[in-house]
Order: C-alpha cells, then sequence, then structure tokens
C-alpha cells in the first residue's frame, strides 16, 4: 500500500511557518499581543462587534470556563447531548453539577428537544448544545424553550466555526460559545480554543480564571510600562493561549474561507457519487454547514468493523463521531442505554469519511470506489 487518504489533515504552507517563526524571533512566545490580534480577528471575522472574546488553550477549557463564570457549581444541573466528545461531559462534572445525558435527533444527530423535554421536572441550569458535525443544531426552538424556563445555552460549536444557523454565527446564538482549534478542526492551530459571547461580564471573568485569577493582563507586566506587582482575586486555572498558536490562528483565519469551499466541494462530491445505500449526513434549510466531518450511515446488517478495515487495507482512514457517552465506563452506571434510542441506532452504523482542505476531487472518487468495492465484500 503507497496511498493514504488520511481521516483529517491539517491544511498549511509557508505562510503558517513564517508566522511562527515571527513571533519566536520575537522573544514573546507565551500570551501577548499575537493573542489579542487573534482575539480581535476573529470576532472580525464572525461578524458581530458585540461579542467579546478570550483566546484560551483549547475548547474544553472555553467550556469549563463558561459554566464557572455562570456559576455553575454543585446543587445545579447541566444537560448535554450524549453524542459529543467526553469533554462537553467532563466540564460539568470538574464543576461538582448534575449531568444530564439527552438523546439526539436522529437526522441532525444534534440535542433532541424532545429527549431535553423530558426532563421538565429537572431544575436545569444550563443547556449546552453541540453542533455536530458542522451542521447547527436547531437553536430557535432550542432558544425559546430555554428563554422560557430562564436557563442559560451554552453552545459547544468545536465542528462548527463559521456555521450559521439563519443568519447567526453560532456560538454566538446562545448566552456563550466554544470554538475549538485543535489540528483536525476547520481553523486549526494546533492547539487552542476561544470562548466568545455578548456579555462582556462573563468574558472578563473567564479571562481572569483562564490565568490564576490574576487581577490583571500579566503579559503586562513585562512591557516598558508594566510593574511588577498584581493580585490573585480568585481560584484560577491555567488556560491562557500562548503566541506561537495565536500566529498559526491569524494565518489560518485568512485562508477559512478558502478552506470552507474545499470542505464544501468534497462534501457535495460524495453527496451526489456514494453508492446510493449509503445514508448521506443531513442537510438543513436556513442553515450554512462547515463540514468538520462527513459522518454516513452504512446498510443495515453491514458490519462496520469489516467496512472500516476494509478500507484501512486500501489506504483510506475513517473514524467513528462519537462513541456515546452512556456507553463509556465512567458514565455508563449512570445511565441506561434504552433511554437513548436515537443515538444506538446511529451509533450502530456510523462511519465518518474523509474530509480535509488538502483533499482532491481525486481522492474523494478513490474514497468512493473503495467503498463500493469493500460493500461488495462485506
Amino acid at each position: 500500500m503507497t496511498r493514504f487518504i488520511p481521516f483529517s489533515k491539517p491544511c498549511s504552507d509557508d505562510e503558517e511557518i513564517s508566522a511562527v517563526c515571527d513571533v519566536i524571533r520575537s522573544g514573546w512566545w507565551t500570551t501577548g499581543p499575537a493573542v489579542f490580534e487573534f482575539e480581535k480577528k476573529v470576532i472580525e471575522f464572525l461578524g458581530d462587534e458585540s461579542l467579546q472574546a478570550v483566546a484560551l488553550n483549547s475548547c474544553t477549557a472555553a467550556l469549563f470556563l463558561a459554566l464557572k463564570a455562570l456559576g455553575v457549581g454543585p446543587g445545579d444541573v447541566v444537560a448535554v447531548p450524549t453524542v459529543t466528545y467526553v469533554a462537553t461531559a467532563h466540564v460539568v462534572e470538574w464543576c461538582g453539577a448534575e449531568l444530564l445525558l439527552c438523546d439526539i435527533d436522529y437526522d441532525t444527530l444534534c440535542i433532541s428537544l424532545e429527549s431535553l423535554k423530558k426532563y421538565e421536572h429537572k431544575n436545569i441550569k444550563v443547556v449546552m448544545p453541540v453542533h455536530m458535525a458542522g451542521l447547527p443544531c436547531d437553536m430557535e426552538p432550542l432558544m425559546q424553550y430555554c428563554r422560557d424556563r430562564g436557563i442559560k445555552v451554552v453552545e459547544d460549536a468545536a465542528h462548527s466555526f463559521g456555521a450559521k444557523d439563519r443568519g447567526i454565527q453560532t456560538g454566538a446564538i446562545g448566552d456563550a460559545g466554544a470554538f475549538s482549534f485543535y489540528a483536525t478542526k476547520v481553523l486549526a492551530c494546533g492547539e487552542g480554543g476561544m470562548l466568545v459571547s455578548r456579555n462582556r461580564e462573563l468574558i472578563e471573568r473567564a479571562r481572569k480564571l483562564s490565568y490564576f485569577g490574576i487581577d490583571k493582563r500579566a503579559f503586562e507586566r513585562y512591557t516598558s510600562k508594566g510593574t511588577w506587582y498584581y493580585e490573585v482575586e480568585d481560584l484560577g486555572y491555567k488556560f491562557n493561549m500562548d503566541s506561537i498558536h495565536a500566529a498559526l490562528g491569524i494565518v489560518q483565519l485568512k485562508k477559512q474561507n478558502m478552506m470552507l469551499e474545499k470542505r464544501t466541494k468534497i462534501a457535495s462530491y460524495y453527496d451526489k457519487n456514494l453508492p446510493a445505500e449509503i445514508v448521506r449526513p443531513f442537510r438543513r434549510d436556513s442553515v450554512s454547514h462547515v463540514w468538520h466531518l462527513y459522518p454516513v450511515k452504512l446498510p443495515e446488517g453491514v458490519d462496520r468493523d469489516q467496512v472500516f478495515l476494509g478500507l484501512r487495507e486500501k489506504g483510506i482512514g475513517t473514524s467513528v463521531h462519537f462513541i456515546p457517552l452512556h456507553r463509556h465506563p465512567y458514565y455508563s452506571p449512570r445511565f441506561v442505554a434504552e433511554h437513548f434510542p436515537n443515538a444506538e441506532k446511529n451509533y450502530a452504523s456510523s462511519l465518518s469519511l474523509p474530509l480535509h482542505a488538502g483533499m482532491s476531487i481525486e481522492d474523494a472518487e478513490y474514497v468512493i470506489s473503495s467503498i463500493r468495492m469493500v460493500l461488495g465484500s462485506v
């Protein structure tokens, strides 16, 4: 086997290398001007000047700090879809709050409002919808439901930077939103995340908590106008983004629209040319999809592991998104699989195909022809 099409791959060139080298030569490697420039440029890209942002070292940190800034703690209840990466649930546990897992909508893979309504008897403080695979959740009815009950909404927009629901950027619809800039994401910094909100007080509290609870931006102590004195005002953490990752983000942001166009082109080619028995990802009117993932549903009765192995033998990387949280040993003692029929049904047949900005139509055609061959042999 000589050809290999990775499931995901960052898209970069000499511009990213030059930007990182410039930061290294500057001598300012940790949080500093590049980080604040990145925050500003993200807000400009999102096109909403009412938003505030704080750059962090992960989306996980952004989700956690959003909950902390909203005062989530022991005795509070937070609802999360069971189909998501484990970080979405772990941050609830870290706060000491009670975790509620909701089923998903079978088509969109996003949180099911009907499942959430079954917890009407619970005093839910926060709901955390996940914009799965780059497709925005149907936020309008969810927001109405939460607003009517005084429930805060923290969007897990790890997959959906640049996606819109009814013309509004994901991450900017709820009370706060968290983006991921991990190496596989549509905007990649290697590691990194960002918390956004229109609530200035929430963002400033998150910023303070992101660096040990110190009362001012630590980098200012080392500028020509800075002083050595600072005070710790809260029990904070170490979640700040450094300038090297921010430099990557600034360059990636300039290429964002181009990379989204390439992802969309590959996704559309899959849509048109995959075998008829493969169920394509759901498309919803009134949204823009950024195609972080391309999760399909295999035909009933087909052994997913055999398809995975068959494609791997042909040099094609695939994955599964995700193992439902209620199936993991840490969470399974608290939840019953029968309560999540849509998640269970989806998990039985789900497989994510390669999709990234570095793919060509020829790559996509090879994936499709290989799927036809593998399906014919399993």
